[in-house]
């Protein structure tokens, strides 16, 4: 009896950490749903990748992002990215 016990422990444990793993499978797999949701993004996406080439930058570039970072808490945040992909896109114009 005594050994039956700790067997018991972790026979329990092991199928805690299967039964775990194999929720996380389940729902790492996409459904039907999912799928036509990306690819109803990846369309619109097309549109937007689009124009990001036409902003990005040339090889070997790189972007300054203390520049980009107005009030400097060393995050970018997307009202200062937006002013700054505008700034780029009034300077194109010119």
């Amino acid at each position: 009896m005594k050994r039956s016990t700790p067997m018991m422990a972790a026979a329990l444990l092991c199928a805690t950490f299967g039964a775990g793993a194999l929720a996380q499978t389940q729902t790492a797999t996409p459904s039907k749903s999912d799928k036509m949701q990306a690819a109803g993004q990846s369309m619109a996406s097309h549109s937007s990748n689009a124009m990001a080439k036409k902003t990005s930058l040339a090889p070997g570039q790189v972007r300054n992002w203390k520049a980009i970072d107005k009030n400097h808490d060393n995050l970018i945040e997307p009202e200062e990215m937006e002013a700054y992909l505008n700034q780029g896109k009034s300077a194109a114009k010119k």
